[in-house]
């Protein structure tokens, strides 16, 4: 039986605590490949056997998370979540109990049956709520969060409602009572619950507007006779060659061809360029671009997944599954952290009942302090709150990070190594004729040209072609690329090379490119390009980060120097071939971390290589896996803004984390002394996350500024 992915939406999850529970269900009924994304509250996973689907969303549900199968919000925009329901039911019950010790003696809310029936819907929701989680997180082989808070509000009730029974109508029954910690300790950490998921929302903002890119509707064209309909049909039923129109104030559904009409596209949410772009017929659009301005009928050449902004959506995703290494740290204590604490508890109480002498009551409640102050959601949350915050900014602008760990890669890079052309330069590539041998002619050897080039990928091809479209191919066989080098195959039985000098074994050195057949030089080209007018700005922002920067090119040596000398570049080396890069790539790497900066078409191997490959100006380039970073437009000033998200988010994370570590450090002792009752212990742990959470939207704030 075949796989299939399938994707879960998740309501309910507020840590990764919650993400390994569901995990561990999914996994147990079959799930493969898992990827629980909780800040998104998405699941993604491959299960052979689709009939366990079922099985997969009761034990959801059971376990107090509401999921579907179609991947959509469980509930209306402005309605409450689950969560909000169940603090909402919790406050005032907890509010009139925690209002009899201001109370005088006398009055009805002292009285001891009065505050359990007030205790007792609490004491039950929050059995309902942290119960269900706790029991399918031990039965999936799990621990979490809820299991502290179940242990100690259950140890205060079952505690207050035996001294209720063992002293009714004493004078002494109320220092046995604590069904006001009960009820305030459940509250609160609803409340903190609350707090966390809406702020945890406002986090991934961002990316939950790139996800808003994709038009759920499109208008389709549908040939009727000699008429044409025109159909609203959903935009994932589209499929290539469907013609569909388009008017002002659309997004693009799929990536498509103009057939008629033009159109003013903004195009900031896939590649970052802030300008309005005009495209005409003939012109390719990519899906989720905005059209600003002009009407017209497209020709659909690319949609769902395969769209380019279904394949950034994708990788977007994948990268959120990632886990840096500073994440996978906070995790592996995380999973000791549960049991740890409920041995510290219970060490709290031996120790204060046996050794101090405490007396019963207070050896119990700091027992209980001790398991609600503890929060390891604070180390959990660390993390991936503030990459969301940079994932989505930068996904924003037109750069495509692959993996989460990126961040944290990129702020420990020494060297930058860049290609020249296509990636310093424009790629807007001039290319012009020398002298031609007269006994071929310039039709027969533009022809020749443009057959070969035909099979390359290269930014000269492109251009090349571009200048051919009016000549005709002159057929040739065994066409075959050699990457670095140039273009061979056989034309009359005859050898043709068309590349360098080195390539076509020419005597002279004064051309950029040689076409020779049968061993004999018949034409001779010139290339001339410029640089991009953010090369300078860029080369000199790594030079004041202290970075050794180095260009690597194929171009001629003399090209290269001449770039290098503008743009203040003191290393530099070029008629580089791929394997040259490759080693010179090996040997940096051996003292310091490396990232490459190309155009993912011909330097595929060396970023391969690199600690960071980072592809730009190339949009096909989401697709290679190569590259962890992809620069979807050809801004290179965008690097500047990859490496400032990246110092800003790995400040965030080491902030976070030091947040959470010191805090837990220093609130469990104070809990165990005595000097932290539970309630104050269940504040301290609801708003020990909140404050995590907003050291990150902190960053979602200061961050768009402290980048330009």
């Amino acid at each position: 039986m075949e796989e299939e992915r399938l994707s879960l939406k998740v309501e309910g999850m507020t840590c990764n605590h919650c993400a390994s529970t569901v995990q561990g269900i999914i996994k147990q009924e079959g799930g493969d490949d898992i990827r629980v994304d909780y800040l998104m509250g998405e699941a993604n996973f491959d299960l052979k056997n689709t009939q366990n689907l079922e099985k997969i969303l009761k034990r959801l549900d059971a376990a107090g998370y509401k999921s579907n199968a179609e991947g959509k919000e469980n509930y209306s925009k402005g309605s409450l979540s689950d969560i909000e329901k169940k603090f909402l039911i919790t406050l005032p019950f907890s509010l009139v109990l925690f209002s009899h010790m201001f109370a005088p003696h006398h009055w009805w809310i002292n009285d001891v049956w009065v505050q359990f029936f007030l205790c007792l819907p609490v004491y039950m929701m929050g059995l309902y709520h942290f119960g269900k989680s706790t029991f399918e997180a031990i039965k999936s082989g799990h621990n979490n969060m809820d299991i502290l808070i179940l242990i100690g509000s259950s140890s205060a009730f079952f505690y207050s409602v035996c001294g209720a029974i063992a002293h009714s109508g004493s004078d002494t029954v109320h220092d046995f009572l604590f069904f006001e910690t009960t009820s305030t300790i459940i509250t609160l950490v609803l409340l903190g619950y609350v707090i966390e998921h809406r702020a945890v929302q406002r986090t991934t903002l961002i990316l939950r507007d790139l996800y808003k890119t994709q038009p759920d509707k499109a208008k389709k064209l549908v040939q009727n006779g000699m008429n044409q309909d025109l159909e609203v049909v959903n935009a994932s039923s589209l499929v290539k060659d469907d013609i569909i129109l388009v008017n002002s104030g659309d997004r693009i559904p799929a990536d498509g061809m103009i057939i008629h009409g033009s159109l003013t596209l903004d195009e900031a949410m896939l590649t970052g360029e802030s300008e309005h772009l005009q495209k005409n017929k003939g012109q390719e659009v990519l899906s989720g671009s905005l059209i600003v301005d002009g009407n017209g009928t497209l020709k659909v050449t690319k949609t769902g997944k395969e769209s380019t902004i279904g394949k950034i959506i994708e990788l977007v995703k994948q990268s959120r599954s990632d886990k840096p290494a500073v994440q996978k740290l906070a995790d592996r204590i995380s999973a000791i952290f549960v049991p740890a604490i409920i041995g510290i508890a219970a060490l709290t109480f031996v120790i204060n009942y046996f050794v101090v002498e405490s007396g019963t009551a207070d050896s119990i409640l700091r027992s209980i302090a001790v398991l609600v102050i503890a929060c390891p959601c604070a180390m959990g949350l660390a993390t991936p709150t503030a990459v969301s915050v940079g994932l989505g900014l930068a996904a924003k602008m037109g750069i495509i990070v692959k993996k989460a760990s990126v961040f944290e890669e990129i702020n420990a890079i020494q060297t930058i190594v860049f290609d020249k052309t296509g990636t310093l330069t424009s790629g807007d590539l001039q290319v012009s004729m020398n002298d031609v041998d007269t006994n071929y002619g310039q039709e027969v050897v533009w022809g020749i040209i443009k057959s070969l080039e035909q099979r390359s990928n290269h930014p000269i091809a492109h251009r090349i072609l571009s200048l051919t479209e009016h000549i005709s191919e002159t057929p040739l066989n065994d066409i075959e690329e050699i990457k670095g080098r140039g273009l061979q195959a056989r034309y009359n039985n005859q050898a043709v090379k068309f590349g360098s000098a080195t390539f076509v074994s020419a005597t002279d050195n004064n051309a950029d490119l040689y076409l020779s057949i049968d061993g004999k030089v018949v034409a001779t080209f010139n290339v001339s390009d410029e640089l991009k007018p953010d090369a300078a700005e860029t080369i000199a922002f790594f030079a004041k980060k202290k970075l050794h920067t180095l260009m690597l090119s194929g171009d001629s040596e003399k090209k290269t120097a001449f770039a290098a000398k503008q743009l203040h570049i003191a290393d530099y080396q070029g008629a580089q071939l791929p394997e040259d890069k490759l080693a010179k790539l090996k040997e940096l790497k051996s003292n310091s971390k490396v990232a490459m900066v190309g155009d993912g078409v011909n330097d595929s191997p060396s970023l391969a290589l690199a600690d960071v490959g980072i592809s730009i100006g190339n949009s096909n380039a989401l697709a290679v896996d190569s590259a962890k970073v992809v620069i979807v437009g050809s801004k290179l000033g965008l690097l500047q803004q990859l490496f400032k998200i990246s110092d800003k988010v790995v400040l965030t994370i080491k902030q976070n984390l030091f947040w959470a570590f010191s805090y837990n450090l220093v609130a469990i002792p104070l809990a165990a002394a005595g000097y932290l009752d539970p309630m104050l212990a269940a504040l301290s742990m609801a708003f020990s996350d909140v404050i995590v959470i907003g050291n990150s939207l902190r960053l979602k704030m200061i961050l768009p500024n402290s980048i330009r």
